[in-house]
């Protein structure tokens, strides 16, 4: 059902472009699906808080990978590291030529595919470890561009819920060009996968996560943009 329903609120958004607050109407019904159907722990703890918060958790993991497509080969590419380090390779044989198609602007997954491909790999990671701060860590990345999307709107004085172009790929890409960016973004993304195995990946998570917000609000003041 989930699966369905992501896709099919998915398209539904790539055709009528729907509101935030219509998205999150959709997401909702999604991220319910996903707390039932699952069994998750935060610092070990399990109880109804736990599934409250899991609840928004998804609904913001999910957000973070919708941000993310926004460039060519980043999102379809972030998709298949992970599908490759969770060695689910029947989905990784079905990104790789999205992957490519992608990368050469010939093919676009669209709201459908990333809300369809979010579910299924946060899904997929969850029946692995159920513990939350390993699956932030591990999907460290959209985490990442969710959290620093609310910091940055927030400070700048504006709603947390409205699209910009100030997000890691617009910022990097424009500084450092799309090639390099792309690049780094699955280095990124390798590194935060390795550091949610560690023990203490989590304080090294949040190191690098402060350390690229305060130099990509740097980046984009350098630029006059902020």
């Amino acid at each position: 059902m989930g699966v369905f329903l992501s896709f099919f609120f998915g398209l539904i958004d790539d055709v009528k472009n729907l509101s935030y607050k219509s998205k999150f109407l959709f997401e909702s019904v999604i991220s319910l699906i996903f707390v039932l159907n699952t069994n998750l722990t935060l610092f070990g703890y399990n109880g109804i808080l736990v599934k409250i918060f899991t609840f928004f958790w998804f609904i913001a993991i999910v957000n973070g990978f919708n941000m993310i497509d926004g460039l060519n080969g980043l999102s379809t590419g972030v998709f298949l590291i992970y599908s490759l380090f969770l060695k689910s390779y029947n989905l990784s044989f079905i990104y790789l030529p999205i992957y490519l198609f992608n990368l050469f602007g010939k093919f676009f997954m669209g709201e459908s595919g990333t809300l369809l491909s979010s579910f299924l790999l946060l899904t997929f990671l969850s029946k692995q470890n159920n513990e939350l701060v390993f699956l932030t860590v591990f999907f460290g990345y959209p985490a990442y561009e969710v959290i620093s999307s609310f910091l940055r709107r927030i400070i700048s004085g504006k709603s947390p819920f409205l699209p910009d172009r100030k997000h890691l790929h617009h910022v990097f890409s424009e500084r450092f060009g799309n090639i390099t960016f792309l690049f780094f973004a699955y280095t990124l993304s390798v590194l935060f996968i390795l550091l949610s195995h560690k023990l203490y990946g989590v304080f090294f998570y949040i190191f690098i996560c402060l350390s690229l917000f305060i130099f990509q609000r740097k980046i984009k003041g350098s630029n006059g943009n902020l």
